[in-house]
Parts: structure tokens; sequence; C-alpha cells
């Protein structure tokens, strides 16, 4: 948790200096340190924590579950950052009707990027093939190494939504990133890619996810802890709470319903029958 809050101060710092002010966080956030607000990477621990808590219990292997735990935090803030930007915790430079409800599709492939690379790297460094010193390190390093590989991830994206969309040719895409412009990226045929790519993106994972948790159909689970759980349900509950006294669901009916959607396979992976339950 301490781990996972570092991070994301950091990570967060770093993409603020990467992304040319793309994105901004509202004063209403008075706490912040490197122009991160404290709330912030609180918000990163809880959400790692969250995933962790599930997908630890269906008994993958070490490399696996950070795709599931990836899936689960992509869950929480494909429903939660449409309304967080409408509320005025943050702003992105796009028009709202554009993208994912005035998200840009990084931000969402920039979740999965983290946090698997993140809990990859954490996964590693408890493992019995290596040596104590290493997995210190490792640990260490995984705040300082998953930022880059995050950043090497989103280039190729973004590129390679350019490159497919037939908009622009590979050289045309290398000199436009060496020029360090990149409002090619936020093109309609460009952002019509971005979003094909991230969705082929989400249900390649989701079934290497369901056949993987399918082979461990006949091993134990893990015990399901009320703690997670309530806290998973609250901030559903709160995001909701937001999108209906704020009356953006009148709006934009589709939140309201992804919301709910986001909500329930929540509740579903931690009560999903394998095996035998345990409640503490």
């Amino acid at each position: 948790m301490i781990l996972a809050f570092v991070y994301g101060i950091i990570l967060e710092a770093f993409n603020i200096y990467m992304s040319q002010q793309i994105y901004s966080y509202s004063p209403v956030f008075v706490m912040e340190i490197f122009g991160v607000p404290l709330a912030i990477g609180a918000g990163w621990a809880v959400i790692y924590y969250l995933s962790w808590s599930v997908a630890k219990r269906y008994n993958l292997a070490w490399w696996q579950s950070p795709f599931l735990m990836a899936l689960i935090a992509l869950s929480y803030d494909i429903a939660i950052d449409a309304v967080a930007i409408r509320l005025g915790f943050w702003s992105w430079k796009l028009p709202l009707n554009e993208e994912w409800f005035g998200v840009p599709y990084e931000n969402f492939f920039g979740w999965l990027a983290v946090v698997w690379t993140f809990s990859l790297l954490i996964n590693l460094s408890f493992q019995n093939f290596i040596k104590l010193k290493a997995q210190k390190i490792i640990r260490c390093s995984s705040l300082v190494i998953s930022p880059l590989l995050l950043v090497v991830q989103i280039i190729i994206f973004e590129n390679l939504s350019a490159i497919l969309s037939d908009k622009f040719t590979f050289g045309e895409v290398v000199a436009l990133y060496n020029l360090q412009e990149r409002s090619y990226v936020y093109l309609p045929e460009v952002q019509a890619t971005k979003g094909a790519l991230f969705f082929v993106l989400i249900l390649s994972l989701s079934f290497f996810c369901a056949v993987w948790i399918g082979k461990n159909k006949n091993k134990p689970r893990g015990e399901l802890e009320k703690f997670p759980i309530m806290l998973s349900t609250s901030i559903h509950l709160m995001f909701l709470f937001f999108l209906i006294a704020s009356g953006v669901y009148k709006d934009l009916p589709a939140l309201l319903l992804i919301s709910i959607a986001t909500f329930g396979l929540n509740i579903l992976l931690n009560y999903y029958p394998i095996g035998s339950v345990k409640i503490k």
C-alpha cells in the first residue's frame, strides 16, 4: 500500500510533466506534492489494494494476476473518470463529446499499462527464485521502472493508432513525434482507431483471464474479505450518487449504465463461485 501510494504520486507528477498540460487538477484539492494532490496518490493505493484483494483469490500464476488486476482497476476508472471531469475534480483538454465521454483512450490504456507493469514487478519481487537482495531492488526500482515502461507503451499505442488509421505513414508519424507535435493523436480518424485498438485489447485480456480462471476452477478460492468489498461498494455508490445528484445522468444515461455495469462486475468477481468460499 505504501509503495502504491508513493508510486501514484511519482507517476502522476511524471505524467503531468510529460503530458504538456493535456490535463490538470482542480484547486479543490488542498494538499499537493509536486503538483499532485495527495488524495490522488491515496486513490491509486486504494484501487491497487482492491484489485489485488480480488485477484489473489483466483490462485493465478504470479505473471497472470497482474493482467486481471489491470482489468479490475480499469473497471473503476472507466466509470469514474468521465464523472469526475464533469464534477470539476480534474480536466482534460479534450471536448466532452470526444473519445470516452471527454477522456482520452490513452488514459485508460495507461491504467492497464501501469497496473500490469507495477504489479508484475511487485509479484516478481516476492518469488523464491529471486535472491532476497534482488527482491528488494526490484521492489524499490518498480517506482521508476514502471513509469518509464508506461511512457514506452503510450508512445507505441498512440503512434500505432495513427499509422493504422491510414491517415499517416510511419515516416510522417515519426516526424511529427520528433517535433513533439501531439495534436495528430486527437484527429477524428486517429481517435476512432485508438478506441478500436483499446477495446480489442480489453476483449483479448478478458478472454485470456477467463481462460486462466477457468483452468483454476477446481482449486479452492481464497477467503472473501468484508473490508475490500465494503470499500469497493462505497466507491461505486459514491460516484453513482454524484452522477445522479449532479444530473449528469440525464444528458448521458450511458454513463449511468456503465457505472452500474462496472459495479456489478466487481461484485461478480468477488462472489464468482470457484471452490470453497470463506468470509472473514
